[in-house]
């Protein structure tokens, strides 16, 4: 810490971000947004200048790191925590933007043009997007003195001659532009969402052993449902609404206008986990009460090391850019909203895989906008569930920078569903598939679980648009060997 001539204090913080670890082991090359030399100066009587350098380098499988197109883009989410100099508890950084694209203030020295994305309002300021400024691909993206500006009065005790330190984090996006998509393929996906028609009828659950009960398919058509704006989704066994083989929404209800439901435009993890550098920086913000819910020394103490007494305990990683495993629903959710985050909804999910392309039935494919790790046959998602009353209570409040839940968030796993089977078949592994969280490693702390936190694109934001049709839905096996869709009915006779 370098102390200024006016008595502000120059903090560097340790750089603590994630992008991407190739699951191959802990020799694996790894992505990763890099945050250094974070340095706070002076700016007015109730602002100052954050800056620092960025760096984001692409792994050996992937083309390029960075993107922007028409379409879509990756970002990194950046956001701040500080502390007066001491023992003081860490505190989220408040934003200050004129604007939500560069505002007055935000800039860099030199390097990758990049834009910068505040999102506003009441759950805003608490962080930015940083994207590559012009259309292309990048396998290293690098800028140095990126500024952006705090508002330090928000904060109690802070002032201008009061030393803090400071640490910076990252986190690796992807932009889902707002557009229609379906939900459902017409295939026979297990609890797959569908439209209700006049010969439809509801298919019977049967017992699948250790997965419990599952509604799979019984040889009736289910026709996808086609999600075309913002509000809300009818649900029920009426024509032309949508229903669900298992784990269904409210019959005669709907799904809440407030209820994300996809067709908005939003940002989501590009990579479906959390790190363990980040996890343990997490820790290392938090007070000691708030460490003893969020850190399980049979748990998470095998990759992340403890070190110092109690109650001032040091987390570090090993491994620092791959998964920590043995995250609750709750100790994921609590780091989403200390990251300013939110959780993603199962209808996001489909739209972040399939995009606005027509469905093929049985789907299990690339995401369309480039998300990582899908139907990876080893790692649930967890999305907000609109099959369960507990999840369309959710209306897609933002994280405010601390761990605690907004009031419509689920406080546990009951309002979620799992996503991308890792053990047991493709009828969940599918696109579509749907995961009861009671009957598959629904304990507390399973190790085979992901997270995957997103954001609701800011309001007034130039890049905004809408997601074109590119595919031809009349092309219906983009594989030339099978002889007719698969089914998920365990005989392989396509």
């Amino acid at each position: 810490m370098i102390r200024l001539a006016n008595g502000y204090a120059l903090t560097f913080a340790r750089a603590l971000a994630i992008d991407c670890a190739v699951l191959l082991g802990a020799s694996a090359a790894r992505a990763h947004v890099r945050i250094t030399n974070v340095a706070v100066a002076p700016r007015d009587a109730k602002t100052a200048t954050i800056r620092f350098d960025i760096s984001w380098q692409g792994v050996s499988w992937e083309r390029e790191c960075a993107f922007r197109n028409e379409i879509s883009h990756t970002a990194a989410w950046v956001f701040f925590k500080v502390r007066a100099d001491g023992k003081t508890p860490w505190q989220p950084v408040r934003l200050v933007a004129d604007k939500v694209v560069n505002p007055v203030g935000y800039g860099q020295k030199n390097g990758t043009p990049l834009e910068f994305a505040v999102p506003g309002g009441d759950d805003g300021f608490v962080g930015m997007f940083v994207r590559k400024g012009t259309d292309g691909a990048d396998n290293v993206l690098a800028a140095r003195g990126v500024t952006t500006v705090w508002d330090f009065t928000a904060i109690p005790g802070i002032k201008k001659d009061v030393k803090v330190r400071m640490q910076a984090f990252g986190i690796e996006m992807v932009y889902v532009a707002e557009g229609a998509f379906y939900l459902g393929t017409g295939g026979t996906e297990w609890n797959r969402f569908y439209t209700w028609t006049e010969g439809s009828r509801d298919i019977e659950p049967r017992h699948m052993g250790i997965t419990g009960w599952n509604a799979q398919d019984d040889g009736q058509e289910t026709p996808p449902y086609r999600v075309t704006g913002p509000g809300a989704i009818p649900t029920g066994r009426q024509k032309g609404k949508l229903w669900a083989a298992g784990l269904r929404p409210e019959d005669g209800g709907e799904i809440p206008a407030s209820f994300p439901n996809g067709y908005s435009a939003f940002y989501c993890m590009k990579c479906l986990y959390i790190s363990r550098e980040l996890y343990a920086g997490f820790l290392n913000t938090l007070s000691p009460a708030q460490v003893r819910e969020r850190f399980h020394i049979d748990g998470q103490g095998r990759w992340i090391t403890r070190t110092g007494t109690s109650p001032d305990y040091t987390y570090s990683a090993k491994e620092p850019g791959a998964p920590c495993p043995w995250l609750s629903w709750a100790d994921c959710a609590a780091w989403t909203a200390w990251a300013g985050l939110r959780p993603m909804t199962e209808l996001e999910y489909e739209k972040a895989v399939r995009g606005p392309q027509g469905p093929y039935p049985n789907d299990i494919g690339l995401s369309y906008w480039g998300l990582a790790q899908l139907s990876t046959h080893r790692f649930y998602e967890r999305p907000v569930s609109a099959g369960s009353a507990l999840g369309r209570k959710f209306a897609g409040t933002q994280g405010r920078g601390t761990p605690e839940l907004p009031a419509d968030w689920p406080a546990d796993v009951r309002g979620a569903v799992f996503r991308g089977d890792p053990l047991y078949s493709a009828g969940y592994l599918c696109t579509s598939g749907r995961c009861d969280v009671r009957t598959a490693q629904a304990d507390r702390h399973p190790q085979e679980t992901c997270w995957r936190a997103a954001r609701t694109a800011p309001g007034g934001d130039t890049i905004a648009g809408r997601a074109p049709v590119r595919f031809n839905r009349s092309i219906r096996n983009s594989v030339a060997r099978l002889g007719r869709p698969v089914r998920c009915d365990g005989v392989l006779d396509e």
